[in-house]
């Protein structure tokens, strides 16, 4: 008796459900750096807004010192964002990942709803590491693997 020499497999599906794995980004360093920057930007501007409040409650002086230091947070972190950041480019579509431009972002890019899409960007960068290009949608990740 003869045996075959080919056995027909089990049929696979014809679509199959493919996640793609997020791209290591190339400057992860900077990117977090920042991340970290416009975090205290925020911070620095909630500092300000409480001293102006408290300050105009009470005469205490020491809310004039918050109000300011509140102030140079917020402006020395916002220039130092703006010369770091204008270097840091998606390496597919080349779209700036911490200046938001006016033009159409990605069906995919993150957003929480009442936050723009870069302060979502560096809320999902400072808490899980990763992060998505607003313009073409990227998924990327500052953690590297043993297989990079």
């Amino acid at each position: 008796m003869k045996q075959p020499g080919f056995q027909a497999a089990e049929p696979q599906p014809l679509e199959t459900n493919r996640s793609r794995r997020a791209r290591s980004y190339h400057r992860p360093g900077r990117v977090l750096l920042v991340a970290f920057l416009l975090l205290l930007a925020f911070v620095g501007f909630v500092a300000f807004g409480i001293g102006v409040v408290q300050m105009t409650r009470s005469d205490d002086p020491q809310w004039g010192w918050l109000a300011l230091g509140g102030v140079g947070l917020f402006t020395l972190s916002r220039i130092t964002v703006f010369f770091l950041a204008s270097s840091l480019t998606c390496p597919l579509c080349h779209g700036t990942l911490m200046h938001e431009r006016r033009c159409r972002k990605h069906e995919k890019a993150f957003r929480l709803k009442p936050l723009s899409y870069r302060a979502s960007a560096v809320i999902s960068l400072l808490t899980t590491t990763t992060f998505r290009c607003m313009y073409c949608g990227t998924a990327y990740r500052l953690r590297r693997s043993s297989r990079d």
